[in-house]
């Protein structure tokens, strides 16, 4: 507002100083033109957007009406731009998937669906349409020089790990056998693209925080605990983090996946998932704030992959999508809200009410090459939505 008042204000004094020199005198206009010009990089009003060729609007890459998306440390908005990546509808495309899941071997297979059996594949043929602008079609050949000498990196549990294979199938096509390689171990895997100087790698981190199994053999989560994960993050280019279903997955003493949670020397043997989550998101966030060079590495946070309780039956998206009003996850605004609190600049890929739409998208009972009764309705198939996931992660990687 103090920006526009001041606007104004020079705009009433130059227009009184063309009253005196004349209105046409060509060396005002252009110095007016110029002041403008200077004033808008100044304050940031002039910014870089992507172009959109269909509708030929521009959209502002960063979101910024729940302080969710930042750039250069400034809280932008979406609304003057009219497009928000994550709010639209799937159209049935018949140029995807991007990539044949049979010439890529690096898929799991508990989300390897069709060579498991899964019979149709129109699942495979969708893609993600924002409302009010597009996202880029893949180019596996733009991205690879968009990551060359660099490292990107996945954080987090098996949705993290679908997506690090939907990455490496889409970038590993075009590249020779001998161009690149593959390193599974725990906790890193790494696929290296060697022409480019590029590493794909994925961190099994499914807490963030670190769990560490005692001499009895109890597993204890420390809320409070992340430096050890932290060294391999660090000096990463592009960090992608999720974390959310092993917060409420059930197992161990407790029923939770941990038997014991710390924080510093205070012991919860029964603590609220939801208050566990909040505190190791906290340890997070301070680990980033003070470790992680902004100038050198973006970095990216997910929201959660919702489950389906049913999915077997289903072969398209959810098509009526007003009456469809699931419950949203409680890890959702539980993580909005500790990262709106930040300060420094992030980029949250809010894949939740779009993944909500996909029911037809998990491998079901073909999460294995023999079938069973027991569907998955957590996993995604590849190619499938990950494929999209990476899609809209490529709009934001310069």
């Amino acid at each position: 507002m103090e920006n526009t008042q001041f606007l104004v204000q020079m705009l009433s004094y130059y227009n009184s100083a063309f009253s005196k020199a004349g209105r046409n005198s060509l060396m005002e206009i252009l110095l007016l033109s110029l002041y403008i010009l200077v004033f808008l990089c100044i304050t940031g009003d002039a910014r870089i957007h992507g172009s959109v060729p269909e509708k030929s609007k521009l959209f502002e890459l960063y979101q910024g009406d729940s302080g969710i998306y930042r750039e250069n440390f400034v809280i932008t908005s979406l609304t003057e731009t009219g497009c928000n990546l994550f709010s639209g509808k799937w159209v049935h495309d018949v140029s995807y998937p991007l990539y044949n899941a049979a010439d890529c071997p690096y898929i799991s297979t508990q989300i390897n669906c069709r060579p498991n059996g899964r019979p149709d594949s129109d699942y495979e043929k969708w893609r993600w349409q924002p409302d009010g602008c597009t996202i880029p079609r893949f180019n596996s050949k733009d991205m690879l020089e968009k990551l060359r000498g660099k490292r990107l990196m996945f954080i987090g549990d098996s949705i993290s790990r679908g997506q690090f294979e939907s990455m490496v199938c889409l970038l590993q096509e075009g590249i020779p056998s001998n161009k690149k390689s593959m390193v599974n171990k725990t906790p890193l895997s790494t696929f290296k693209a060697l022409d480019y100087n590029t590493s794909i790698e994925l961190f099994w981190a499914p807490f963030l925080v670190e769990l560490e199994t005692n001499k009895e053999g109890k597993k204890i989560l420390h809320l409070d605990s992340i430096e050890n994960n932290g060294v391999y993050w660090k000096g990463a280019d592009i960090l992608i983090f999720e974390s959310s279903h092993w917060w409420d997955h059930s197992g161990g003493s407790s029923g939770q996946t941990w038997d014991i949670a710390m924080e510093g020397s205070t012991t919860y043997s029964n603590i609220d998932p939801m208050v566990a989550y909040r505190k190791a998101l906290n340890t997070w966030t301070n680990w980033a704030n003070s470790q992680i060079d902004f100038k050198k590495s973006k970095v990216f946070f997910s929201t959660m992959a919702p489950r389906h309780s049913s999915c077997e039956k289903e072969t398209e998206p959810v098509q009526n999508t007003s009456a469809y009003n699931p419950p949203l996850p409680p890890q959702v605004p539980i993580l909005k809200q500790v990262l709106s609190s930040t300060s420094f600049p992030f980029v949250m890929l809010d894949i939740t009410d779009m993944s909500q739409l996909r029911k037809d998208a998990h491998p079901s009972k073909y999460g294995s090459t023999h079938p069973t009764n027991s569907g998955d309705c957590s996993h995604w198939c590849i190619p499938g939505v990950p494929d999209i996931w990476n899609e809209l992660l490529y709009s934001f990687v310069g």
